[in-house]
């Protein structure tokens, strides 16, 4: 008897389980963003596991933050690009060491763009993509 009862027991979880995702399913279908429920609990297994790990919290926090310089450093190179191209009306009146300094950095642009565009494809195939900026579509060009 002991097996049966096991047996429809087991019967019985698994039901439950198939009820609880056909459940998640179909809140998420209704949502308009169903990227937010699933955001919504990765943050409250991070604030559970922040409870019972500090240090655990700390090291994502610490990674959170040298993904943010990451991308900020990764968009440096666009930031410049337009900057130049924003001031290249005003330069044109500007002396020639001026002018050499902002013709150096036009033609370095495609270069940097290419370095970008490299290291791009090797963190893509190291399986780290999702610390890419989302824009990025490893062409290293906006």
């Amino acid at each position: 008897m002991a097996m049966a009862d096991d047996g429809a027991e087991l019967a019985r979880l698994q039901r439950e389980v198939r009820a609880t995702i056909k459940a998640r399913t179909d809140l998420e279908s209704g949502l308009a963003n169903p990227e937010a429920l699933r955001s919504a609990i990765a943050r409250a297994y991070r604030d559970r596991d922040a409870v019972t790990s500090p240090l655990l919290e700390e090291a994502r926090e610490k990674v959170a933050a040298d993904i943010e310089e990451f991308h900020k450093q990764w968009r440096h190179v666009d930031k410049i690009a337009r900057s130049v191209e924003r001031l290249n009306d005003l330069l044109v009146d500007a002396p020639a060491h001026v002018l050499g300094h902002r013709d150096a950095v036009v033609a370095a642009l495609p270069g940097v763009r290419e370095q970008r565009t490299r290291v791009s494809r090797e963190i893509a195939a190291a399986g780290l993509a999702s610390i890419l900026p989302e824009e990025d579509t490893t062409d290293g060009e906006r």
